[in-house]
């Protein structure tokens, strides 16, 4: 078989046996031994790499955020001006540090769990001089109604919201001194719909079972291990890298803690929903505030081009990747991010993501580009 029926194979056996697999369940876990015993046949080291996470304060925060704008809305109805001011600028600051920065303000609130990274090491043929990551995600999601169905679109709603929370603060400080009513009453109304229609539909309680969102991503970067060890490069130690608890943004920024010193002389290179139309190497993840490397940026372009893959280079507005917590940590890194014609994934975060849908073609490409990215780095 070829990559790509390898890499589907690979998908339907874990999906069949382990279903979804959000941060700190059953799946997670039985599916993070399985890919452990799968890489202990081809790298020279295996290890768990364990954490603990409170994953739903990256999900469900926005209701928190909700009520501080009711209560907000409320106080301003009744004059009580500088008090909505303070709790709407409150909600804001919560989205930007919990939401795009990750600092994990209000996560005491959520429950605790504990999952694991999978790190398989392959070591080169002669003395180890250069370091790289091949890495994707494990873990699945909940069902996002919202952005799933609007996909980029959703924009279209989340960033006015944004923009209303922001006037209507402003605004509720500003009323000290003029008469803004006929503004902010009807702006406090829209305000408090808009995100309890956001609120509401973010995610819902059914899970997806991310095959492609990023299952697949971690069978390519299965798949390339495999050839790596057999054809080993001269001075490059290639580390394979399976990442859960990515869909709550805090596995990765409990492994930079941990591994940082290692990873000064690395480079990322992580592999985000292969099955795609074409593939962006990206340049910065707007969502997450991150700029990534353009050394990562140029290895994985010149790797792309030998392998003849459909790629662009640019930054990613909608979404994220496991990438940004390397490079807001002044790390090298950037995520390779398989895309639709439209310029969001195929069926991600929905009941749709099943491995019957993932395209061959494209996954049999991602494997090659990681494959290449490890001969350029070597060169």
């Amino acid at each position: 078989m070829g990559y790509g029926e390898n890499v589907v194979e690979f998908v339907s056996h874990v999906c069949k046996a382990y279903g979804p697999r959000i941060a700190g369940s059953e799946g997670e876990m039985n599916a993070g031994e399985y890919i452990y015993r799968l890489m202990s046949d081809f790298c020279d080291e295996v290890k768990k790499d364990w954490f603990i996470s409170r994953p739903k304060g990256f999900t469900d925060y926005i209701w928190i955020t909700t009520l501080l704008y009711i209560l907000g809305a409320v106080l301003y109805f009744t004059g009580y001006w500088f008090l909505t001011f303070l709790l709407l600028s409150l909600g804001m600051a919560i989205f930007i540090l919990q939401q795009c920065l990750h600092y994990e303000l209000i996560d005491f609130l959520f429950p605790k769990t504990q999952e694991f990274h999978i790190v398989g090491k392959i070591m080169p043929k002669e003395t180890p001089k250069k370091r790289i990551l091949l890495s994707a995600h494990y873990d699945s999601p909940y069902e996002f109604p919202l952005l799933g169905r609007l996909r980029h679109k959703a924009a279209f709603i989340i960033l006015p919201l944004i923009s209303i929370v922001a006037i209507s603060a402003l605004l509720s400080i500003t009323r000290y001194y003029y008469d803004v009513d006929v503004i902010q009453k009807p702006l406090l109304v829209a305000g408090t719909v808009l995100l309890l229609i956001v609120a509401s539909t973010l995610r819902s309680n059914r899970l997806s079972l991310g095959a492609n969102d990023d299952l697949a991503g971690v069978g390519v970067v299965l798949e390339a291990g495999k050839y790596i060890s057999s054809e080993r490069p001269k001075n490059t130690e290639v580390w394979i890298v399976a990442f859960a608890g990515e869909e709550h943004m805090r596995g990765t920024k409990r492994f930079v803690k941990r591994h940082f010193e290692e990873l000064k002389d690395a480079i990322l290179f992580n592999f985000e929903c292969p099955s795609a139309d074409y593939f962006l190497i990206a340049t910065e993840e707007k969502m997450f505030f991150a700029k990534h490397s353009p050394k990562a940026v140029e290895i994985a372009k010149k790797a792309c081009e030998r392998v003849k893959a459909n790629f662009k280079v640019g930054s990613l507005p909608f979404a994220g990747s496991d990438a940004a917590n390397f490079s807001r940590k002044g790390l090298d890194a950037t995520t390779i991010f398989g895309l639709a014609n439209d310029g969001a994934p195929y069926y991600w975060h929905t009941l749709q993501d099943t491995p019957e849908k993932l395209k061959l073609d494209s996954i049999s490409k991602a494997v090659e580009i990681a494959i290449e990215i490890a001969r350029v780095v070597d060169e």
